[in-house]
């Protein structure tokens, strides 16, 4: 897909958020027994194992929404660009989300095993993506504030959710670190939802998007 317009970028960046929408909500209506949104991480819905019938949903939303997101970027680029230069490590972060994130869906659509990459090459991949998302679009709305003296509300509404998984674990460490990796059993357990890893993931993913979507809206100021 070339470069697209303002009005492209939109509707890419629409039709790409519309589409995980999709893939997640199908997923989790296939997923075993119910899935429980506060105590279950999302790569649960894209395992093969774990969801065998709804796996595919999910990867296959996210590797639509990939293509979708890459023209994108790449407005966002020339959008953000001044006298400067273009903000680059914001936007090689958003392109090597893209890229894990792609490597992420074609894993689970076509069940491919990473593991002769690496005894964690799933959870690298995973973790590649989740970085290179957020030092993209906490990088473009740092870079905003900087450079054109916007707001800087929408940073922290981004920022919040990785601080809060920061926090919580390390209550979990010093406090209940017994307690293994989070499971629909912490529900059962009491545990409160703030300290769930998953919880918070959830609430990561959607500040991705919601930032994103607002430099997507707002790019044009700084044409």
């Amino acid at each position: 897909m070339g470069s697209v317009d303002r009005r492209g970028a939109l509707l890419c960046f629409t039709a790409a958020s519309l589409s995980v929408a999709l893939g997640v909500v199908l997923a989790a209506r296939h997923y075993p027994g119910g899935f429980d949104w506060a105590y279950t991480v999302i790569s649960r819905l894209a395992s093969n194992r774990r969801n065998p019938d709804g796996a595919a949903w999910l990867s296959g939303s996210l590797l639509v929404a990939v293509v979708l997101a890459w023209p994108t970027v790449g407005y966002l680029g020339r959008a953000m660009g001044s006298e400067g230069g273009r903000p680059q490590i914001p936007l090689l972060g958003l392109r090597m989300g893209l890229w894990a994130a792609a490597v992420l869906a074609m894993e689970g659509l076509f069940a491919l095993d990473l593991s002769p990459l690496g005894r964690k090459a799933h959870e690298a991949v995973a973790v590649l993506a989740f970085l290179g998302f957020y030092v993209g679009v906490l990088g473009l709305q740092a870079y905003r504030v900087r450079r054109l003296g916007a707001s800087l509300l929408p940073t922290l509404l981004v920022a919040l959710p990785l601080v809060a998984v920061g926090l919580s674990q390390v209550a979990l460490y010093f406090d209940q670190r017994d307690l293994g990796w989070v499971n629909t059993e912490w529900r059962e357990m009491g545990i409160p939802l703030y300290l769930s890893f998953a919880f918070w993931q959830w609430l990561a993913v959607a500040g991705i998007g919601i930032g994103l979507g607002h430099l997507v809206v707002t790019a044009k100021a700084s044409e």
